[in-house]
């Protein structure tokens, strides 16, 4: 089997920033795809870029808490007002994607809130009814970051515990739907060229997905501890890298693009 690997970028529409970097690492780098925030101040010029940039896949960034997954989390579970306006809050976010001029490629969420038990369903419930073919579950990264210098920080094989559990807990809602092992969480902010060519290398047969957070933003550089918002402009670096374009080429991995 060919090894086939989507680029994204999370938080397209967050910022004038975050929009110019998109468009520099899909008409100069390796990015094919990328996530729209609609709630935020910058979604209707990402929608203008897309609208411009036709071999950009752009799908729903769903938002249902700005930080704290943990508190949200819970709020889900246990306040019964929340669990019954899931469906309609996940379908106003795929309306305004829509009235923005944009046919999705595919959902995932900020801080990846979507994975959560009670949201998961409704959002591939949803993706069905709208022929949204594909959603995110992160999956299968610990096993490749093994062995990379100093990716294993403190909690991260907890993080990838978790998240491990969430999949095989909600992965069935997912039928029908695209859902390929999805890598980048656990160096969310942190994807520098080096981990990215790591990654290459370790890529399973099929499908992966490999997701960023770029920006054009100076004061936003990827150090050893991300920024609060995950963005950096190292994450651009990482895709506009004529080493990782290299890694990808020597490693005989296709780019999914919005036509493949």
């Amino acid at each position: 089997m060919t090894r086939r690997l989507i680029t994204n970028a999370d938080d397209f529409g967050d910022t004038p920033a975050v929009n110019a970097a998109v468009l520099r690492a899909h008409r100069e780098g390796i990015l094919r795809f990328a996530s729209l925030m609609v709630l935020r101040p910058a979604a209707r010029e990402a929608a203008a870029i897309a609208a411009a940039n036709l071999g950009l896949g752009v799908g729903l960034h769903l938002e249902l808490c700005a930080d704290a997954p943990e508190k949200a989390g819970l709020r889900y579970f246990f306040d019964p007002k929340a669990r019954a306006g899931v469906d309609a809050e996940i379908r106003a976010q795929i309306e305004a994607l829509l009235a923005l001029g944009v046919k999705p490629t595919h959902i995932d969420g900020h801080i990846n809130v979507h994975v959560h038990p009670v949201i998961f369903p409704a959002v591939c419930r949803l993706a069905r009814e709208y022929g949204i073919p594909r959603v995110r579950l992160p999956a299968g990264e610990w096993e490749a970051l093994k062995g990379f210098p100093g990716a294993e920080r403190p909690g991260t094989a907890a993080l990838a515990g978790v998240f491990g559990a969430l999949g095989a807990w909600v992965g069935g809602a997912a039928e029908g739907l695209q859902r390929p092992p999805t890598w980048g969480l656990l160096r969310s902010g942190l994807m520098k060229e080096d981990y990215a060519i790591w990654l290459i290398g370790r890529l399973p047969e099929g499908t992966t997905e490999m997701y960023f957070h770029p920006t054009t933003d100076p004061a936003l550089r990827a150090t050893d501890v991300p920024a609060p918002s995950h963005q950096s402009v190292t994450e651009l670096e990482t895709l506009l890298s004529p080493r990782v374009r290299a890694a990808l080429n020597e490693a005989g991995v296709e780019l999914v693009s919005r036509a493949s």
